[in-house]
């Protein structure tokens, strides 16, 4: 194809060598595979400084995962009995599969 051999051409130049922010990964906003309105969405949010609650919730849930570890005996079942209602709820709302928690121990 001609599209093909200009390409070739080109980085046979060396016309593509030294571009900026060659060898690094794209940012994460320009996920080109992301729906254009849900991206504008996210970064508008973003430069807003607005987190949706449910990533807010999940840090929370993080956090007191790792104070678990400071617990022990009754207050430790108690705890992670809480913690546990908290992720279920938590993997009800969130929109992706993906960040849904597993249960704590």
């Amino acid at each position: 194809m001609i599209a093909d051999r200009k390409i070739q051409e080109a980085m046979d130049e060396g016309v593509f060598d030294h571009l900026e922010g060659a060898g690094r990964p794209l940012p994460a906003e320009d996920d080109l595979g992301q729906d254009p309105a849900q991206r504008m969405a996210h970064r508008l949010m973003k430069n807003a400084g607005i987190t949706p609650e449910w990533i807010a919730e999940g840090r929370a849930i993080e956090r007191e995962m790792r104070r678990l570890d400071s617990v022990s005996g009754d207050e430790r079942v108690r705890r992670i009995d809480e913690l546990n209602r908290r992720i279920a709820l938590f993997n009800l709302k969130v929109p992706v599969r993906s960040a849904q928690k597993l249960p704590a121990r």
